[in-house]
């Protein structure tokens, strides 16, 4: 009798290890996000192929089987990430905004003079998307497309920006006055031309924007335009 008990609670599966404790602990899961840090890994790779995908056929021309081909995923995974191509463009677009915002106003605290918050401002701005030349490249894109990367809100919040930052400067007579829409169109506009035309200074120089020469001639190109733009050259 004793061997037959043993034998028993041999065969007795251990508690709590049975299918409902499994079925509850995938119940408690988020549905479709894999935990850890594959999940995390995974949702970045499908962040990264979204920007390459989008920079090359825009928002309208690019779809979720071409974004998870890129990513080297199945499409119905995809859709756990993200429910639509629109929802994946509104995560770059948040991303990227509140990267460039942080480090506006990282410069802004730090209390510098004009020229040199000018300076570091918009060589912060180069720097960025020299490391972020795919974001670049989208935002080259969409605007080509007719589309932007940020929405009429967002735009007029960095107008607002501009304004604060220039006006009182002008009322001072520190800068020159300037139209502050066609001076952030034409930083912007700079900025974003000469990282995506990496390949014409190959062209002209022999070596692209993978070189640091060429990088920072480039860059102090288009902080002295900004300078010499607002007198503070």
């Amino acid at each position: 009798m004793a061997t037959q008990r043993i034998s028993r609670n041999r065969t007795r599966p251990p508690a709590g290890n049975g299918p409902r404790r499994r079925a509850d602990e995938a119940a408690a899961r988020r549905p479709g996000r894999p935990a850890g840090g594959s999940g995390d890994r995974t949702r970045e790779q499908v962040l990264a192929a979204a920007v390459d995908t989008f920079s090359r056929l825009g928002l309208a021309g690019s779809s979720m089987r071409d974004i998870a081909r890129k990513a080297r995923i199945r499409v119905s995974s995809l859709y756990h990430y993200f429910p639509s191509k629109e929802a994946l463009y509104r995560e770059i677009q948040d991303r990227w905004q509140a990267e460039v915002r942080e480090l506006v106003l990282g410069v802004l605290a730090q209390g510098l003079d004009l020229r040199e918050t000018t300076r570091a401002m918009v060589g912060g701005l180069f720097d960025y998307f020299v490391a972020n030349q795919s974001i670049a490249r989208l935002s080259y894109r969409l605007n080509l497309d007719g589309e932007s990367l940020f929405d009429g809100a967002q735009d007029n919040r960095w107008l607002g920006l501009a304004e604060g930052f220039l006006k009182p400067a002008t009322l001072r007579g520190l800068v020159k006055e300037v139209d502050p829409v066609p001076f952030m169109v034409t930083i912007d506009g700079l900025v974003h031309w000469h990282v995506v035309h990496g390949s014409l200074y190959r062209s002209l120089l022999g070596r692209g924007l993978e070189d640091p020469e060429t990088i920072h001639r480039a860059r102090e190109h288009v902080i002295q335009v900004a300078l010499r733009t607002l007198g503070l050259d």
